[in-house]
């Protein structure tokens, strides 16, 4: 079951204010974002359902193959996820709660932490084996 737009709310919330960022003024536009959040779970979890990405849609003209509305609903959620978002100065790793077990991330620190300060050798100055 989809969280509520209130738990989505809470979370924001909590990230901006661990941001320094947070203040009463921003509780519309932190509401417009929950909600936006949740008709995107919402549209995910039909999408789940589907077997198929289009559906027969009846026109004046006869019928016709249409792409699923929910796609539409998807889409535009996202959108405005993207926007509110960058309104807010949050990044989707900070909503999302971080990715505890990031390779990309671990080599990253493993590497700085071995690296060497740098050998600077000026002008004039004796060189000095630094090994």
């Amino acid at each position: 079951m989809a969280k509520s737009v209130a738990d989505y709310k809470k979370e924001i919330v909590r990230q901006l204010k661990a941001n320094g960022t947070y203040s009463k003024g921003l509780d519309m536009q932190i509401i417009s974002l929950a909600s936006a959040m949740r008709n995107l779970e919402m549209a995910n979890a039909q999408i789940d359902g589907l077997t198929e990405t289009t559906v027969w849609e009846t026109t004046r003209y006869g019928e016709k193959l249409a792409p699923h509305p929910v796609f539409k609903i998807a889409k535009e959620a996202q959108e405005m996820i993207t926007r509110q978002m960058k309104a807010l100065g949050l990044t989707a790793e900070e909503l999302a709660g971080g990715v505890d077990d990031d390779p990309l991330a671990d080599l990253t620190k493993k590497l700085n932490k071995k690296r060497k300060a740098p050998v600077v050798i000026r002008p004039g100055e004796p060189e000095t084996d630094a090994q």
